[in-house]
């Protein structure tokens, strides 16, 4: 039985889209907790806090890297170790953050892993373009691989 995981994401949620011998799906969604920027009353670049001259921009920023951090981890566990191959597609460059995150993890190293740009969609528009990513996708480039084969061949 082969099973693909097609996830789209942004930094509010990613929503997992995982087929079955490219038929039965079954989508989850996690929601991000990510925080957007916020702003304090009064913020200014640098702070005074006693006698320490600190950045509150560059405590927001941490903050928000180790919140991505949890929600890519979050991710990752809930994709199977049994799916053969990974699609990820999104508006955002989250989904580029997300590549660099499952490359890092070795038990993710020996499965296919593609990056796209995609729109916001609704849920059965994601779940259609799954489908018709590994659907055609994947025999395509075999089909291809072929016929330069042949024409390499044949001349």
């Amino acid at each position: 039985m082969r099973k693909e995981i097609g996830i789209w994401l942004d930094t509010n949620k990613a929503v997992l889209v995982s087929l079955l011998d490219g038929k039965n799906e079954n989508v989850s969604i996690l929601e991000s907790e990510v925080e957007s920027r916020t702003r304090f009353p009064g913020e200014k670049k640098p702070s005074r806090v006693g006698s320490l001259l600190t950045n509150a921009e560059n405590k927001l920023t941490n903050r928000k890297k180790q919140q991505k951090h949890h929600y890519f981890n979050e991710i990752m566990k809930t994709i199977d170790e049994d799916a053969q191959a990974l699609y990820l597609f999104g508006p955002s460059k989250a989904k580029i953050e997300l590549e660099k995150e499952i490359k890092k993890h070795q038990s993710f190293n020996h499965k296919p892993l593609i990056v796209e740009s995609a729109d916001k969609m609704t849920e059965k528009q994601m779940i259609a373009h799954v489908k018709s990513f590994f659907g055609k996708k994947q025999p395509q480039k075999c089909v291809t691989t072929v016929r330069i084969i042949l024409s390499i061949v044949g001349t």
